[in-house]
């Protein structure tokens, strides 16, 4: 998810850059922003290689160069050896560069750009800065939201969480976790780039990937209902999201610490359920015994509980095996409805009536249908939810 050449051009001071060379090279990464000046004068020969810490964009108006162009090929070589990424030169010395150089910058992929408006340096260098920024956050923040799926947080680990994604949250706190069905992962970091919270939105929310979707966090000075969605409406037109294009989790409301990390892991979970069961949404507090199944941090005994009662169906590892597990999902998600699971299934009702027989029988013989039903269900959820984490 790093910053490319070509994120750059987003900017509202590199908008109106115009490339004039060195296309094949716009994914290059930058991190930083370089000035050139009096760096290819003789007088700076002794100290040039240190000048430049390269993945840079680096600002010049070849003032060095002036009455002698023939240094401007040699300082884009030099350049492009020092691991700079682009250039980007103001056409006040010269409004077109040598033909030589052009070509050389053509033939590496050593991207070069000519200011298409009057830009102060210092704008692009505090611009370039902001987003890079934004981005390494970025990057931090998916991990640590991994972390809390895997254990619990300490007290102090929760309150260092919540200030390293956004020191200015509110006292009340809900996650979104959204999947949108027509991005990939790849695409969700780059609509990320293009996403700049203001005002209001920048003190109280943060946005970030992770797995497949967008987490969404967003306070709030009280608890109501409405004032949270109306923030996370207005982060889905940001986003370019409609409701009815994305599969969403959604938090309970809660005070930020010391439930920053709850949230988070309800708002996952609760789209989890929403897609194992072909919704569109789910709201934590509607799980209700639901929850049990979750395989929370640190509770393997879930996990082994649903190990254990599928493991006949596992053995074999046949085609027959196969279907009596797809048909166990199928029967589990229609609510133990025979009729909807044929549906799922596009087989008959009888068929089904058959597996869950047999599914029975290898599983829990001993139990009445009713009580088979609870068992398997809880299995299965437990399954599904597994093969998530």
């Amino acid at each position: 998810m790093a910053v490319t050449v070509r994120d750059l051009l987003k900017l509202e001071t590199t908008r109106d850059f115009q490339l004039v060379a060195g296309g094949k090279g716009l994914d290059l990464p930058v991190n930083r922003v370089e000035i050139l000046d009096f760096e290819f004068m003789e007088e700076g020969q002794a100290y040039r290689s240190r000048s430049f810490e390269g993945n840079s964009l680096v600002l010049t108006s070849f003032l060095y160069a002036k009455d002698r162009p023939e240094l401007i090929l040699d300082g884009i070589r030099s350049l492009w050896q020092y691991h700079v990424h682009a250039v980007a030169y103001k056409p006040v010395i010269y409004r077109e560069l040598p033909q030589e150089a052009l070509d050389y910058a053509d033939r590496v992929g050593f991207p070069v750009f000519a200011f298409g408006s009057d830009a102060w340096f210092e704008d692009i260098v505090s611009d370039v800065k902001a987003l890079e920024q934004k981005t390494g956050k970025q990057e931090i923040v998916e991990p640590l939201l991994e972390s809390m799926m895997d254990r619990y947080f300490s007290s102090k680990e929760r309150e260092e969480a919540a200030e390293l994604v956004n020191p200015t949250f509110r006292i009340y706190f809900r996650a979104y976790y959204a999947r949108c069905r027509e991005r990939s992962r790849e695409e969700v970091a780059e609509t990320l780039k293009d996403l700049h919270l203001t005002g209001q939105l920048q003190q109280c929310a943060f946005v970030c990937r992770f797995r497949r979707g967008y987490m969404i966090m967003v306070s709030g000075d009280f608890p109501r209902e409405r004032d949270f969605e109306e923030k996370r409406d207005r982060i889905f037109a940001l986003l370019g999201l409609e409701l009815n294009k994305v599969i969403m989790g959604v938090s309970e409301i809660r005070r930020l610490l010391p439930d920053f990390d709850t949230c988070i892991m309800e708002a996952y979970w609760a789209e989890i359920f929403a897609e194992i069961e072909g919704r569109d949404a789910r709201r934590f507090d509607e799980l209700r015994a639901d929850r049990l199944f979750i395989p929370w941090p640190e509770s393997p005994m879930t996990g082994e509980y649903s190990a254990e009662y599928l493991k006949p169906l596992f053995v074999n590892g046949d085609d027959k095996s196969e279907e009596l597990l797809s048909t166990a999902v199928a029967y589990v998600l229609a609510g133990g409805d025979m009729q909807a699971a044929a549906e799922r299934m596009f087989c008959h009702k009888n068929t089904i009536r058959y597996r869950v027989g047999k599914l029975q029988e290898k599983l829990d013989p001993e139990t009445s249908e009713k009580v088979f039903f609870q068992n398997l269900s809880a299995a299965v959820k437990i399954y599904l939810l597994m093969k998530e984490k």
